[in-house]
C-alpha cells in the first residue's frame, strides 16, 4: 500500500516522522510533500512526483487555504476539486483532525464551510481521543449517519523522538538553575491560545521558595512578544527564551523542568503534554479536548479551565506536590500511546477506505 502525507511537516514535528516509522515497519510505504508557494495544482502535482498513492492522508489544511487575510475561497475550493478528483479514481482520502480551526483567528465561516467539505469528500477522518470526536461532530453538524466515519486513534508518545542525553543536573548548570529551585517550563511555539501571557500572570502571584518559570519557543506575533516581555521584565525568577528551539535542545528545558505547564486557552489535541510525559515530567494542563483522555491526576496537575484562578491554583499545588513521583508515572504509562499501536490502528483505517 502507498500512502501520500499531505503536508510533509516533518522537519519540525516528530508526528509524521514517529507515524511513518510504524507504518513502513508493517509495509506501508509513505511519501510525503512539502507546500510550495505559486502551485497551480498542489495535490495533482504532488501525486505526479511521488506516484499515484492507493490513499492520500491530509494532516493539516492551512497551507492549502490560507490567504492573506483569511481562508481563500478560490485555494480551499480547488483543494477540494482535487481531493474529489482524485477520489473518484479511486484514491483513498483520510483526513486527521489535527485541530479543529486554525488557531489565533476569529471564527472564520468560510473555513468551517470548507472543513464541513472535507469531512464530506474523506472516507474516515481521524481524532485523537473521544472528546475531539464530540467536539468535531458538533462543530461540522455531523449528522449521525458520518458519525462512523470519525475514527480514535490516539496521539502516539515522544520517547525517543528527540535526542535525551543530558541529566537534570547537566540541564541545570547549562541554564545556570540552581539544582535545588522549583522549576516549571512552557517548551514549544509561543502563541496566544496557548496561554502563555496567563502563566507569566499568575507564576507572579506564587511566592514559594526557589520558584522558577522558564519559557522556551518561538514567539511569531511581535506584539504578543513585547508582552510576554512587559510582564517579565521586573521577576527575574522568570526566564524568556523567545527563540526556536532546536530538536537537541528540547532536553534542556525538559530535563531542567520539575514540572511542565500546558496551559491552553483552547485544545484539540494533546501533543504538548504527551511531549512532556515522554520525558517523564509532571504536566500542569486544564481538563479540556483530549488532556482529559490522555493525563490523570496521577501524572497531572488538571484545573478547571473555566475557573479564572484554576492555573494559579495549579502552580501553587505544583509547589508542594511529589513532581518526581507524578513524571515517574508518566513514562511508566506510555505504552498505550506506542507508535506501533498507532501505526496499527491508523493501516487497518487504510485498508477499510482502499
Amino acid at each position: 500500500m502507498k500512502v501520500l502525507f499531505l503536508p510533509d511537516y516533518s522537519d519540525a514535528n516528530a508526528y509524521q516522522r514517529e507515524l511513518t516509522t510504524g507504518l513502513e515497519g508493517l509495509g506501508v510505504g509513505v511519501t510525503a510533500d512539502p507546500t510550495r508557494a505559486r502551485r497551480v495544482m498542489p495535490v495533482i502535482e504532488a501525486m505526479r512526483r511521488h506516484g499515484r498513492p492507493d490513499i492520500i492522508h491530509v494532516h493539516w489544511t492551512e497551507p492549502y487555504i490560507a490567504g492573506r487575510d483569511g481562508v481563500s475561497r478560490i485555494k480551499a475550493q480547488r483543494m477540494l476539486l482535487e481531493l474529489r478528483l482524485a477520489h473518484s479514481a479511486g484514491i483513498g482520502i483520510v483526513w486527521t483532525a489535527h485541530d479543529l480551526f486554525r488557531h489565533d483567528h476569529e471564527a472564520d465561516p468560510a473555513e468551517r464551510a470548507f472543513m464541513r467539505s472535507l469531512f464530506a469528500v474523506a472516507d474516515a477522518v481521524i481524532v485523537h481521543c473521544e472528546a475531539a470526536a464530540a467536539v468535531l461532530a458538533d462543530a461540522l453538524a455531523v449528522q449521525p449517519a458520518g458519525r462512523p466515519k470519525i475514527k480514535v486513534i490516539p496521539h502516539g508518545h515522544y520517547a525517543g523522538a528527540y535526542p535525551d542525553t543530558v541529566s537534570r543536573a547537566q540541564a541545570r548548570e547549562r541554564l545556570g538553575i540552581a539544582t535545588v529551585a522549583r522549576v516549571v517550563a512552557f517548551v514549544g511555539w509561543v502563541r496566544p491560545y496557548k496561554g502563555v501571557v496567563e502563566l507569566l500572570e499568575a507564576f507572579g502571584t506564587i511566592d514559594a521558595p526557589g520558584a522558577r518559570l522558564l519559557v522556551a519557543g518561538r514567539a511569531l506575533d511581535e506584539g504578543y512578544t513585547k508582552r510576554l516581555r512587559a510582564i517579565a521584565v521586573d521577576d527575574e525568577r522568570v526566564s524568556l527564551s523567545l527563540r526556536f528551539v532546536p530538536d537537541d535542545e528540547l532536553q534542556l528545558y525538559l530535563r531542567a523542568a520539575d514540572v511542565v505547564a500546558a496551559p491552553f486557552l483552547e485544545i484539540f489535541t494533546s501533543g504538548s503534554v504527551l511531549l512532556a510525559m515522554s520525558f517523564g515530567r509532571a504536566v500542569i494542563a486544564p481538563r479540556r479536548g483530549c488532556v482529559v483522555d490522555t493525563l490523570d491526576e496521577a501524572g497531572g496537575i488538571l484545573y478547571d479551565a473555566d475557573d479564572p484562578q484554576g492555573l494559579e491554583t495549579a502552580l501553587r499545588v505544583a509547589m508542594d506536590a511529589d513532581l518526581e513521583a507524578m513524571g515517574r508515572y508518566n513514562d511508566e504509562h506510555l505504552e498505550r500511546f506506542d507508535w506501533s499501536r498507532v501505526a496499527a490502528a491508523t493501516q487497518e483505517v487504510y485498508e477499510a477506505v482502499r
